[in-house]
């Protein structure tokens, strides 16, 4: 997963699941995956529907933007080249969820290009039967 440093194929992967998941679980799994694709697609519009309004972004530095800050930085100073995750679990707690990953993402973010490991955490909310990138308080 973590071995090639050169990957710039505009593609987002699971390469692997710790568990066989259930229906609904598959449901987060597919909307992580899709929120790694529009990032590495720098498509705006795609990451402006999947991400649930006033949700924050932090990242590995600790900085802390708002959707639109994080949505108009994707591309630019941050442009994604390929991402492949490792889905270690995923919580479903009523409309909310957890998807727990190691994540290699192939990047270019604020001048430095590489690849950045990150564990994550991210949390989904299910509106009108669909799960968007939330962050529950």
């Amino acid at each position: 997963m973590f071995g090639r440093r050169d990957i710039k194929d505009g593609r987002a992967v699971i390469s692997a699941c710790d568990f066989v998941p259930t229906s609904e679980q598959q449901e987060v799994i597919d909307a992580f995956l899709a929120m790694q694709q529009a990032m590495v697609s720098a498509d705006h519009n795609a990451l402006r529907a999947l991400v649930e309004d006033g949700t924050p972004f932090v990242h590995m530095s600790g900085a802390v933007q708002s959707k639109e800050e994080f949505i108009s930085e994707v591309g630019g100073p941050l442009t994604y080249f390929h991402s492949d995750s490792h889905i270690k679990r995923v919580d479903i707690d009523g409309d909310w969820a957890v998807v727990a990953a190691r994540t290699a993402l192939m990047a270019l973010a604020y001048g430095a290009e590489g690849t950045f490991p990150i564990n994550t955490n991210q949390d989904f909310h299910k509106v009108d039967g669909r799960w968007l990138r939330s962050h529950r308080a």
